[in-house]
């Protein structure tokens, strides 16, 4: 069985992904890595290959099949986040994936062991803070999903499943549900509103580290956390977290990341550029 590991980019977030990338192979040396392409203009980070050992997607047909359900839902705008449901078709038979605005702090090992109870594991879900990123309130009056379903709305920026699942060509092919319901997703946050419809109507089982760490009142599970939010304290490159035992990775989701930034415009700077600085271009 071969496991590996997702992530999305392209050149504009060229500093965001070498913060990422230096981080994650600080804590997973060894681990299978490869990067599908958020847009075109990927050549910098993909030039990055070699010194962090990673792969790159090559299978173009796919990408378009994304492309084409995210200009769907997008009135003709192509997103590259919608190249997320590439990672099903891959040569990962169980694989992670992670947003590149994140920094990592935990090898990704334990993760796997989930796979053997639950299909699609995210990092957070069944939140009801979070659940206007997924869902408009207007959805509960559609009838379509069950309030179950609904009250899931997890985070994509993390997600934990096995190949084969879903298939880009095949939700193209078949957008008619989905997109029905397109006037009550939350559309500004992407892919997300899709990837968790997908989830909840596979009819396979689904978690997150967040409710598996609820339901089994373990506090060592490690936890995604969010940058926005008063988190922890930084030293040495850690995160000293006030609310959880274990931080698994910090996501700067709706933060900017760019080294001219500089401290106090962006939250955990000094985290970030830590590992954004362990090496120069």
């Amino acid at each position: 069985m071969r496991r590996g590991v997702y992530f999305l980019a392209n050149d504009r977030v060229y500093d965001q992904v070498i913060g990422f990338l230096n981080s994650f192979r600080t804590y997973n040396p060894t681990i299978p890595l490869c990067l599908i392409p958020f847009a075109d203009d990927h050549e910098r980070v993909a030039g990055l290959a070699a010194r962090y050992d990673f792969s790159l997607w090559t299978d173009a047909a796919v990408l378009r099949d994304c492309d084409a359900i995210s200009r769907a839902f997008h009135d003709g705008a192509t997103s590259g986040h919608y190249r997320k449901l590439a990672m099903w078709t891959g040569d990962f038979d169980e694989f992670v994936y992670v947003d590149s605005d994140t920094i990592v702090l935990e090898p990704f090992d334990f993760v796997f062991d989930y796979l053997e109870r639950y299909d699609f594991v995210t990092s957070h879900s069944n939140i009801p803070g979070i659940r206007h990123w997924v869902w408009q309130r207007s959805i509960y009056e559609t009838g379509a999903l069950e309030q179950e379903q609904i009250e899931y709305a997890a985070n994509t920026g993390f997600v934990v499943s096995r190949a084969g699942l879903l298939d880009p060509e095949s939700v193209r092919r078949d957008l008619a549900a989905p997109l029905a319901l397109a006037p009550h997703m939350a559309l500004h946050c992407q892919e997300q509103p899709l990837l968790n419809y997908l989830i909840v109507t596979s009819g396979r089982p689904y978690s997150s580290l967040s409710s598996i760490a609820a339901a089994t009142a373990d506090p060592d599970i490690p936890q995604e956390q969010w940058a926005g939010q008063a988190i922890g304290r930084v030293e040495a490159g850690r995160l000293i977290p006030w609310q959880v035992n274990r931080v698994l990775l910090v996501h700067w989701a709706g933060e900017p990341l760019r080294v001219q930034a500089g401290p106090g415009r962006v939250p955990y700077y000094e985290l970030w550029h830590h590992y954004r600085s362990m090496v120069t271009d």
